[in-house]
């Protein structure tokens, strides 16, 4: 099966479980029918840009980006905050103005969101143009957005 429904199907099970370790997930994927081994899902784990967010009991879990509170989004959060000014809605379309020369970092960081309702991006050197396929689910992601900036 290919990288791509591989890492469909890690989004799929972290959303579904707890997940703790590399080695469940492994198992996880195998008994799903995926011939892989721990070095890849480790090169998947770090592509998909997961976070180990702490669960209600204390224990600690994979979890995509925007699951996590802004605090543990790390240097790349960091990255994102300090290059936007701006963060605009018009319809279905979000418009995120940055320092000049930022937007493609900070255009890779959204997308390493993988925000489910988000269609796609474009970044240019200060602008980044995000697609949603709703206006509802726009405002949903700009105030996902704006939350990384506290």
């Amino acid at each position: 099966m290919t990288r791509n429904a591989r890492q469909r199907k890690i989004i799929e099970l972290i959303k579904e479980r707890d997940i703790e370790t590399q080695e469940e997930l492994v198992t996880l994927l195998q008994q799903s029918g995926f011939n892989i081994t721990q070095a890849t899902v480790s090169r998947d784990i770090k592509d998909l840009g997961l976070v180990k967010s702490q669960t209600p009991s204390g224990s600690y879990k994979y979890s995509p980006v925007e699951s996590a509170r802004p605090n543990t989004l790390g240097k790349f959060g960091n990255m994102f905050r300090q290059a936007v000014v701006a963060i605009s809605q018009a319809g279905n379309l979000i418009v995120v103005r940055t320092v000049t020369g930022t937007a493609g970092t900070a255009g890779a960081f959204v997308d390493s969101m993988s925000y489910e309702h988000v269609l796609g991006s474009v970044a240019g050197d200060d602008t980044i143009l995000i697609v949603c396929d709703t206006e509802e689910n726009a405002k949903t992601v700009k105030l996902l957005l704006e939350g990384t900036l506290e």
